[in-house]
């Protein structure tokens, strides 16, 4: 962090199976670093969302240690790729609806505690409208929904899926509802970035400086060898300075910083008790 001149980071321990050793290892860290460590409760790769999930992060969200939960994997692409320094990076394939019973029940928790929901959730004829539905019926739960750029892809994993998602879906969706926000770090769609793509085209540029107070940066470093050879945080702290280049001086400040720390105290009404969907 210090050497990419990252401040703060939010912080989401990932380990196969969820439960308190795994949210441990984040308390770990912001204990250590309490300055510059957000803790969230960790669901990568955590699914289906059941019962037993949803009560151990009522739980934990009620200590106050936690001010978010994430990423709930509502679509992801599974991959698996080599890294130069000869590791295999592997990622499951989820299909979680942003309407199930399981992410409408996290959502409900996300409010009654104020925290923050982090989605992945990759862009088709199908996510979108669940997408839709679900902020319809959880008009004060805080979402960010990661990964919106550019190079995302539409409709598809392959290398020609990318840069086919239309910033305009993106702007109709902020329009309608208040508490959607979402983050411009480079997630399952970095593979395919290539020569050009560090300037943003004009309609993403007017895109982020339109909804200036609605967006957040990050590096989704997901896999501890990025960590341990950290050319791939590196990578993306580049990517996502070249993007933030390109705005006004006052959007890249709210992007950088000033957006989520806002996001994490503003809380649009008191939370209500859970009656959960999931059986």
């Amino acid at each position: 962090m210090d050497e990419l001149s990252v401040r703060k980071i939010v912080l989401m321990a990932l380990k196969s199976k969820w439960g308190p050793a795994r949210e441990q290892r984040t308390l770990a860290a912001y204990e250590r670093y309490p300055d510059r460590v957000i803790p969230f409760i960790g669901l990568n790769g955590v699914s289906p969302i059941s019962r037993d999930v949803l009560e151990y992060v009522d739980g934990q969200l009620a200590t106050g240690k936690f001010r978010g939960v994430g990423e709930v994997l509502s679509r992801h692409y599974g991959f698996s790729a080599e890294t130069g320094a000869g590791t295999s990076l592997e990622a499951g394939d989820y299909t979680i609806p942003m309407d199930s019973p399981g992410v409408q029940d996290l959502m409900c928790l996300a409010a009654k505690h104020n925290a923050v929901l982090i989605v992945h959730m990759e862009t088709t004829a199908a996510t979108v409208p669940a997408l839709e539905r679900a902020l319809q019926r959880n008009p004060t739960t805080k979402v960010i929904w990661a990964h919106q750029t550019h190079i995302k892809t539409l409709d598809g994993s392959t290398a020609q899926h990318a840069r086919k998602a239309d910033p305009d879906q993106i702007a109709d969706l902020l329009e309608k509802f208040p508490n959607l926000y979402a983050d411009i770090a480079p997630g399952f769609e970095s593979r395919y970035l290539r020569s050009g793509d560090g300037r943003l085209p004009d309609r993403w540029k007017d895109l982020y400086e339109r909804y200036s107070d609605r967006f957040v940066v990050g590096l989704d470093g997901p896999f501890l060898a990025s960590w341990e050879e950290p050319t791939g945080v590196a990578r993306s702290a580049t990517v996502v300075r070249n993007w933030l280049s390109d705005l006004s001086p006052s959007t890249q400040a709210k992007f950088a910083a000033e957006n989520f720390e806002r996001i994490l105290v503003d809380q649009p009404s008191p939370g209500s008790p859970c009656e959960f969907l999931t059986k």
